[in-house]
């Protein structure tokens, strides 16, 4: 038994029952694409497969790679609380290409990636012999370990260190473009996160892989350095295409005079940006992973034969532009709210936050036609209901799940009292004391904890976004 200790309890997606697809029902397009997919035959290195990757999670593959002679391995720098910053190299080529991942400390996919790159260049010795004479590989697979140990954007200073590439008061910061200058890199490869909820265009399809050749002015203009940059990207579509046929957005270019992309593209680096984003079914972003690893192998041939070099930047100019923050985590659709006299239909959008800790929320309500969804509802015989707090008595109260179940049957979303007195031994999320609790008329911002009903019956209870059904 596990005794409350903390304000609100908040667990995964957990369905208490299944519901009738007559009264509920999921689009069945929301997860055909997740399960007819073509899956690239890419290998994974184990013990990496998590959504927030931290320094000690490399630092064994990074002591494995110091005994390997292949691999040349020297710490450039330090955090700014004094964690290393390493460097791997390999290849004795002319063409120097940089890679650098994880300088937002919560951006994690693209470190796992560079450690499977190091693994094929390990094992597959035909083909790395196809290109090490020609090209000298770096890597830092983690810019920034203090942001990544705390799972958070910035440094510990606070600072965005890809807002730093001017000033420069970072020392994660000073280590990058100190090895920009250092290295000379032709080909430059920077490597982030992207939010789950960019859309390809107006597609209806997750922004798995988004792209971009930074610019390095604020006219946008396209020099020698940039057009190969766009080549390279146009050559990397025939790996995308056929592992997330779809899923690859392009970046909006407009010039970032504080960003390190920007300024290694003016420096003459042809700079491609790689953003890691959603695909369905996946929160660990491990789709996004092996498209990182396959697109960086076809980089290394196409620079090593300079296959890029033969095409246009057509390809790049027709991928398909960033539709930000379109995606919902949740929608219901058609849901009846009757308040008061009033009564009227609207769309509920829910997003959840990352952070298992923080309430899922309503993101928007009215009409949610236009936008996609994670999981998409129909709840056109279904009627809104706000749901009632049950006061935590002075003796404790022991909540089970069975009369967990019940209460929400009854129409208890949430507690309110003193959480210590209150034990669980259910391993469905929680509320005590919650915050912003809709009432009558369901509102953007709230929290995501509320009741549907059919014919006054209880038939789904959404607790801070988690969605619970009952037959």
């Amino acid at each position: 038994m596990k005794k409350l200790s903390l304000p609100l309890i908040f667990s995964g997606f957990i369905a208490a029952s299944v519901m009738s697809a007559t009264t509920l029902a999921h689009d069945p397009k929301a997860h055909n694409e997740h399960n007819h997919s073509h899956h690239h035959d890419v290998k994974l290195v184990a013990g990496l497969d998590k959504q927030q990757i931290r320094f000690a999670d490399i630092e064994p593959f990074i002591e494995q790679i110091k005994q390997n002679d292949l691999f040349r391995t020297e710490q450039v720098g330090s955090s700014y609380q004094g964690r290393p910053i390493y460097r791997i190299s390999v290849g004795e080529g002319d063409t120097v290409v940089f890679m650098w991942s994880q300088m937002h400390g919560d951006e994690s996919t693209a470190t796992p990636a560079l450690f499977d790159l190091m693994e094929k260049i390990e094992k597959d010795e035909q083909w790395r012999e196809s290109w090490a004479d020609d090209i000298t590989l770096h890597m830092i697979p983690m810019v920034n370990p203090d942001g990544a140990e705390l799972a958070q954007r910035y440094n510990v200073q606070g600072i965005d260190v890809n807002r730093d590439a001017m000033a420069l008061q970072t020392p994660e910061g000073q280590v990058l473009m100190a090895q920009g200058k250092a290295l000379q890199p032709d080909f430059g490869f920077n490597l982030h996160d992207q939010s789950r909820y960019y859309e390809v265009g107006n597609t209806g399809k997750t922004a798995t892989i988004s792209v971009l050749a930074p610019a390095y002015n604020h006219a946008k203009d396209i020099n020698d350095s940039r057009g190969r940059a766009m080549k390279l990207i146009g050559d990397l579509g025939a790996v995308t295409e056929a592992m997330i046929p779809g899923h690859v957005g392009r970046y909006n270019d407009t010039f970032a005079p504080r960003a390190f992309g920007d300024n290694f593209s003016a420096m003459g680096i042809s700079t491609i940006l790689i953003e890691s984003g959603a695909y369905p079914q996946d929160p660990n972003r491990q789709k996004a992973r092996a498209v990182n690893v396959a697109m960086l192998i076809r980089a290394l041939d196409s620079i090593a034969n300079e296959a890029y070099a033969d095409v246009t930047l057509e390809p790049y100019h027709k991928i398909p532009m960033n539709n930000s923050n379109s995606f919902k985590d949740v929608i219901f659709n058609d849901v009846q709210v009757v308040d008061g006299e009033h009564t009227y239909r609207i769309d509920i959008g829910i997003n959840r936050s990352a952070d298992a800790r923080r309430n899922g929320s309503i993101r928007e309500v009215g009409d949610l036609s236009v936008f996609p969804a994670f999981e998409r509802h129909d709840a056109q015989n279904l009627t809104y209901k706000a749901g009632k707090a049950f006061s935590v008595p002075a003796k404790g109260l022991t909540l089970s799940h069975h009369e967990y179940l019940q209460l929400l049957k009854e129409g208890f979303t949430h507690f309110d009292g003193d959480a210590d007195k209150l034990n669980i031994s259910t391993h469905l999320p929680v509320l005590v004391n919650p915050r912003s609790i809709p009432g009558s008329r369901p509102q953007q911002r709230q929290n995501a904890t509320f009741l549907l009903q059919q014919q006054d019956e209880v038939v789904v209870a959404v607790l801070a976004g988690v969605v619970i059904q009952f037959n």
